[in-house]
This record gives structure tokens, C-alpha cells and sequence, in this order.
């Protein structure tokens, strides 16, 4: 999700609290995006060499939730536990090794807390329309990942990216259990996803949906 000035809710709540822990002051943790939070993003962004508008966009929210650093000076805080039945794992994103929350989307399986929160917001629109959007794969480990691409290799499983650059080793990609291009899941998907903020961005793959926000 973006965040900008006037924007509320939990995902303000989180940014809040993500922010007093790198050791930034948005003020109080209300969940409303006022000037105190504009002015924590923008130094935050200024320290860490992001583009410092005050929008909280991917770019903001990767740094924020896997290795965002208290500067220096700044007064010790103790950083939040991990929302209910979240954890903190290593991930990759361009083959850099990074720690990343992740929290649970169904059938045992993880994405990167913000991916997690819309994907949840989505499974439940799909429910309530009668479609199912089972969860086959989402944040995968370094030896699952490997796993996975020496059975591509050999000629034995699906595309897979080499190990440290797939994106569900970075929280944000999700194999959904949709059958084929045809099934109603796929056509729910297809006219609803990108209001989550996810895509289905691997071509002769209806199954994989990455989240883009």
C-alpha cells in the first residue's frame, strides 16, 4: 500500500511504529498520515538515500521493513515484535541477503507483512464472491528456492529464477492455486488484483501474482 499525507489507518499505524523504531518521531502511533509523519518519512528517505517526497511507496516500505537503521545519535528504541503470527526470516532481493517480516497468508504459507495484509484483504473480497484463492507458494527459503531451480534445470519443474533473485524469496510473490487461464479464479483475479496490488507477471503462469506496491 501507498502511503501519503492524510492517508490513515493500520498500515499508517504500522508505518508510525516502524519509523520510532528506526528512530525517526512521526509522533504518536494514531494512524493518522498528519505533518509529524511527513516529516519523519522525509528525513528517513533523506538519510537513506531514497527520493524524499513523503511518499511511502515500495521503495520506502522494503527499506522500513527488512534493514532500516537507527541513525546516528539517535536514541535507542526498541523495535515492535512482529505482527500475530509473523516472523522475522532472511530474504533476498536481488541477490542480497536481508531481514524481512513476514506473516501468514493460509495453508502454511508466508509473505512480507505488507504483501500478507492485501493478499488476506484479497482472499477474503474472492471469498465473499464465492472464489477460492488457495495458497500454493509464497516466501520461499534459500534451499527451497535452490531446490526448486535444480529441478528446473534438469528439466523436471516449472520456470523458477535463479536462487537469491525470485521474488518470493523477497515476501512478494505468490503461486495461487487457480488451474488455468479459464477458471473463475483466474478471471475474479484478473479484474480484481491489481486493486491489491498485485500482478500476474510471468507470462504461461496464471498461477503467479506478484505484489507491486
Amino acid at each position: 500500500m501507498t502511503l501519503r499525507i492524510n492517508s490513515r489507518g493500520t498500515q499508517v499505524v504500522q508505518l508510525q511504529r516502524e519509523l520510532k523504531a528506526a528512530g525517526f518521531n512521526p509522533g504518536s502511533a494514531d494512524g493518522a498520515f498528519g505533518n509529524n509523519t511527513l516529516k519523519a518519512v522525509k528525513a528517513y528517505q533523506k538519510r537513506y538515500g531514497l527520493a524524499a517526497d513523503g511518499v511511502v511507496g515500495p521503495r520506502t516500505w522494503n527499506k522500513l521493513l527488512t534493514d532500516g537503521k537507527k541513525p546516528a545519535g539517535a536514541s535507542a528504541v526498541s523495535r515492535p515484535s512482529a505482527a500475530p503470527g509473523g516472523k522475522r526470516v532472511t530474504g533476498y532481493v536481488n541477490g542480497r541477503a536481508r531481514q524481512i517480516t513476514v506473516a501468514p497468508v493460509g495453508n502454511g504459507k508466508y509473505m512480507r507483512s505488507d504483501a500478507a495484509a492485501s493478499f488476506n484483504k484479497m482472499k477474503a473480497a474472492a471469498r465473499r464472491a464465492g472464489v477460492s484463492l488457495p495458497m500454493v507458494s509464497g516466501f520461499r527459503t534459500m534451499a527451497q528456492q535452490k531446490s526448486l531451480y535444480a529441478a528446473y534445470r534438469a528439466g523436471r519443474g516449472n520456470l523458477a529464477a535463479r536462487p537469491g533473485y525470485s521474488n518470493h524469496q523477497g515476501g512478494l510473490s505468490a503461486d495461487i492455486g487457480v488451474g488455468s487461464y479459464s477458471s473463475r479464479a483466474y478471471k475474479w483475479l484478473a479484474r480484481n488484483a491489481r486493486q491489491y496490488g498485485f500482478v500476474n507477471d510471468v507470462r504461461g503462469e496464471p498461477w503467479h501474482w506478484t505484489y507491486k506496491r
